[in-house]
């Protein structure tokens, strides 16, 4: 049976009470001020932490947010090689009230040139667009760096199959507008270079955004928005590096590679006004996983159960995925119980690993 996302209780949030003033700089980065909760905030919506295909190379982590007008998504990573050869950052996104390539359907793949999404992976998640970044290697000049996208939507105007080249960024954060004669006009697209992963302390890589009035009249507060994310080379070969990731992945997933074969749906679903909603269900009910009360004041409680004797990793991270707490890292067996307490104000992500089940909870602690 495949793990699913499910939908956590949305909070209502009027329309009226976003502030219209709240903005993100389009730079390829996040600044500690732009990382929090609320209008005008990135949400750590993910992290990635298996192994890196190429050395010091790939995906770090993703961050979602969201203004009185815009989507904004941004890819840590740092994709820039030392072999010589391209790599590229790819994002999926599904929106309400379209139709488009449906889940468990081959993606149809884009042309060769000018615009390089040409391939073809089978998602466990309803397709609408495809963007992709792609990052010339150390040997290329600053300036090679290329956005495009790919329409997959047939339940509208717009058409499907509508692979468009968007423009020429570069490795200092450039910022590409899409042209008016786009189906996503005044979207903004900006990539930022770290040398390594190791170098990439300030939250650097590829950043989005979309304003909302172009994804349909149906994207607003409270609605879901489906994603996926990967690290590929020049052709289009899928690394090890995807988010969701796939716990102890150690080998890459190839060119056009079906996801549906791989136990858990392999996508992350944010809902606007919400937050991330993360945790797989069947995983956290089989370990018993639960994390109350929540949200939390003074203190908060860790429980779950080890089945046998295994291995299990429970750490606490904020909402910059910085790690602020390591409860265990050891070998464990039967049920489990910790009091997560001094923690300051704040959204945290609590992740817990046993054997090669990973499940996570957020946690607002007021």
């Amino acid at each position: 049976m495949k793990k699913l996302f499910t939908l956590a209780a949305i909070g209502a949030l009027a329309a009226t009470s976003l502030n219209a003033n709240a903005q993100f700089t389009v730079d390829g980065t996040a600044s500690a001020a732009e990382i929090g909760t609320g209008i005008g905030k990135y949400q750590l919506a993910a992290s990635y932490t298996n192994t890196h295909s190429e050395a010091d190379r790939g995906l770090k982590a993703l961050y979602v947010g969201y203004t009185a007008t815009t989507l904004n998504v941004l890819v840590t990573g740092s994709a820039e090689s030392a072999s010589g050869n391209y790599r590229a950052l790819i994002l999926y996104l599904n929106t309400p009230g379209r139709t488009g390539a449906p889940a468990g359907v081959q993606l149809a793949g884009g042309s060769d040139a000018p615009s390089p999404l040409k391939h073809r992976p089978t998602l466990d998640m309803q397709v609408d667009y495809g963007f992709r970044a792609s990052v010339g290697p150390t040997s290329a000049t600053s300036s090679d760096v290329y956005f495009s996208r790919v329409s997959y939507v047939t339940g509208t105007s717009v058409a499907v199959g509508n692979d468009t080249y968007i423009g020429q960024g570069s490795k200092a954060g450039a910022v590409v507008t899409a042209p008016s004669t786009l189906d996503l006009a005044g979207s903004k697209f900006a990539y930022l270079n770290t040398a390594t992963l190791t170098a990439n302390t300030n939250n650097a890589g590829w950043e989005i955004e979309i304003p909302l009035s172009t994804l349909g009249t149906g994207v607003t507060v409270g609605s879901r928005l489906d994603m996926f994310v990967a690290f590929t080379d020049g052709d289009g070969v899928f690394t090890t590096d995807i988010i969701p990731q796939v716990a102890g992945r150690t080998t890459v997933f190839g060119a056009d590679p079906n996801f549906t074969t791989i136990a858990g749906t392999q996508s992350l679903a944010y809902v606007i006004g919400t937050g991330v909603l993360s945790s797989r269900n069947p995983v956290a009910a089989e370990l018993g996983f639960q994390v109350y009360p929540n949200p939390a004041q003074a203190a908060t409680t860790v429980a779950y159960k080890v089945n046998g004797q295994q291995n299990v990793s429970l750490a606490v991270y904020n909402s910059m995925g910085q790690l602020v707490r390591s409860l265990a890292n050891e070998q464990q067996a039967g049920n489990k119980q910790y009091t997560l307490s001094n923690l300051a104000a704040g959204s945290y992500l609590v992740k817990l690993k046993v054997g090669d089940q990973a499940t996570s909870q957020k946690v607002i602690v007021e």
